[in-house]
């Protein structure tokens, strides 16, 4: 393919990469694919820290801008290339966008931060999830729950959808991937549903990271299930 300004780095296992993807899309950004599979650790190659030393997913050069950080990236798309069609997505009225910027923090600080916590061991291990702090995933998801029902509107800050549902959306994709039920909380179920068939580049650029993280947490643990028999195999011999 033609040489493109805009580069972007990313895994599709990764929610806060789906996340910057569907950004590119919204903001009709023609964009190089440039995939970095963490499996490998290709991350952590020389050429990759060289353009991000903290060698993260996803990570974007545009025109020799290199940043990183998923929430910071799509805030930068949305103030350069967004265009009056589709400004909608980061309002520039200060109040309408700050609503935005604070459902992306509380995105990246509070939701986002309770599934990393409670699904580590799972993600990383393939063992069950650390119970005791799955009342700060419920916390979290009982807070966006409110803000959906207080709020009143179909979306998370208005009518409209911004880059603030865009986020929340490629988090709820990660409790998809990890068959995590939040059925319970009805606001942020029908909100999830609304995102899903309504906004046009879910599927393409979500449905298929779901299904990696999927398969890979399922190999960690037959993978587990295998040691722990044959350390268990192992004990009886010894006795």
């Amino acid at each position: 393919m033609a040489w493109l300004s805009t580069e972007f780095y990313f895994y599709k296992g990764s929610a806060p990469c789906r996340a910057v993807w569907m950004t590119l899309k919204a903001f009709n950004v023609e964009f190089e694919e440039k995939n970095v599979d963490l499996l490998k650790a290709e991350n952590k190659r020389p050429w990759f820290v060289r353009l991000n030393p903290q060698h993260t997913v996803p990570t974007i050069s545009d025109q020799g801008c290199v940043l990183w950080e998923s929430r910071a990236i799509m805030m930068y798309l949305a103030n350069k290339y967004a265009t009056e069609a589709n400004q909608y997505l980061y309002p520039k009225d200060p109040e309408e966008r700050g609503k935005v910027d604070r459902m992306l923090f509380f995105d990246m600080g509070t939701l986002y931060h309770a599934i990393k916590e409670y699904f580590a061991p799972k993600i990383h291990q393939g063992m069950s999830p650390e119970q005791e702090k799955e009342n700060l995933l419920k916390t979290s998801l009982d807070y966006l729950d409110q803000f959906l029902e207080s709020g009143g509107v179909p979306y998370l800050c208005g009518e409209r959808i911004t880059i603030a549902d865009i986020a929340v959306l490629a988090s709820i994709t990660e409790l998809d991937a990890l068959e995590y039920n939040y059925k319970c909380f009805g606001e942020v179920l029908r909100w999830s549903q609304r995102m899903k068939e309504n906004f046009p580049h879910y599927k393409d650029c979500c449905l298929e990271g779901v299904e990696m993280t999927k398969a890979r947490v399922k190999q960690l643990e037959d993978d587990l299930k295998k040691q722990m028999e044959k350390e268990r195999k192992a004990s009886i011999t010894k006795k």
